[in-house]
């Protein structure tokens, strides 16, 4: 069996502009990498058995719904775009990224899925390729081709991965209202029906983040806070209050600049995790209402390969 860990997503910069021909909107983002992970699971059909995906998950509704499932459909659309005779597969997701949270968990699972069916068929594609397939799955789905730190633009297709060594890891809270989930494509009609459009420059967050690298005291030399933006807060904010008063909540408890990642519900900041800090979120979100998760910035590529011959075999193919 094939094991590996698929990150979340947090946008550092994330500015929206007026809709394309098509109706899309364009975007410009920074977007990170997190250690947040799920998790998926691969392993040949036994012999016999059709040429085709059997996907199990822990989430029953996930698992009921298996043909929408992005880490399904990726499977299909491999096999469709490279014309290759399908590999019989059982793919198990150990789902722990929050959905509808602006993680991108759903993505990372489908760009996981083609990275490991681009190795197992041997088809050789490309990074590019690969990006170019995951177009189709959804706008957060090339990003996860390389992970990491990446500049991304267009509709989320054109992506610039960034330099892991341009900027250190660094410790972060995610707070998800349990009863929130915000589905992207109403965030985006809501964005077009009630804001102003207002094309920013990534440049001062980018500056920011080598500036930080090279100090080497990223918090306590450069503001960073500062540079943070994500255009759906201005939409968002008012249409759900809780989405505010987590934030005023989180500047209470030390977070300097809590931001929306993505379409949201969840919510970041960065934070090296202090005793004091953490008592004042731990009591100011608590579990009934809240899922906290206490993590970091990842460096590294679009997965994480468990312990196993096969995954090894993996990770060595992709480093």
């Amino acid at each position: 069996m094939l094991s590996v860990q698929t990150p979340a997503k947090v946008n550092l910069f994330l500015n929206i502009r007026p809709r394309l021909a098509d109706g899309y909107h364009e975007l410009c983002s920074v977007m990170q990498a997190i250690r947040l992970w799920d998790r998926l699971d691969v392993s040949p059909l036994q012999e016999g058995k059709q040429q085709t995906i059997k996907f199990s998950c822990n989430i029953p509704e996930l698992e009921y719904r298996a043909k929408d499932n992005l880490v399904v459909k990726a499977y299909r659309l491999f096999w469709d775009e490279t014309e290759l005779p399908p590999l019989g597969l059982k793919v198990h997701l150990q789902k722990e990224i929050p959905m509808q949270a602006g993680l991108g968990g759903g993505s990372s699972d489908a760009a996981a899925m083609l990275i490991i069916l681009n190795h197992l068929s041997h088809a050789k594609l490309s990074p590019e390729a690969l990006r170019n397939m995951a177009t189709k799955l959804g706008s957060d789905v090339p990003f996860f081709i390389s992970g990491g730190l990446a500049l991304v633009s267009g509709k989320g297709e054109v992506v610039e991965p960034l330099p892991t060594s341009m900027v250190e890891e660094m410790g972060l809270v995610v707070i998800k209202p349990r009863n929130l989930n915000i589905d992207t494509g109403m965030a985006y009609h809501r964005f077009a029906s009630g804001a102003r459009y207002e094309t920013r420059s990534p440049e001062h967050i980018l500056m920011a983040l080598k500036d930080g690298k090279q100090k080497r005291r990223l918090r306590d030399e450069v503001d960073l806070e500062s540079y943070l933006l994500n255009d759906f807060e201005k939409v968002l904010f008012p249409e759900y209050p809780l989405l505010g008063q987590t934030a005023r909540k989180m500047k209470e408890a030390g977070i300097r600049r809590p931001l929306l990642t993505g379409s949201g519900s969840a919510m970041i900041g960065f934070t090296e995790g202090g005793h004091t800090v953490r008592k004042a979120i731990n009591e100011a979100f608590p579990a009934s209402g809240f899922d906290v998760f206490w993590t970091r910035t990842y460096a590294g590529g679009p997965m994480q390969t468990t312990a196993s011959p096969a995954s090894s075999e993996l990770s060595e193919a992709l480093l």
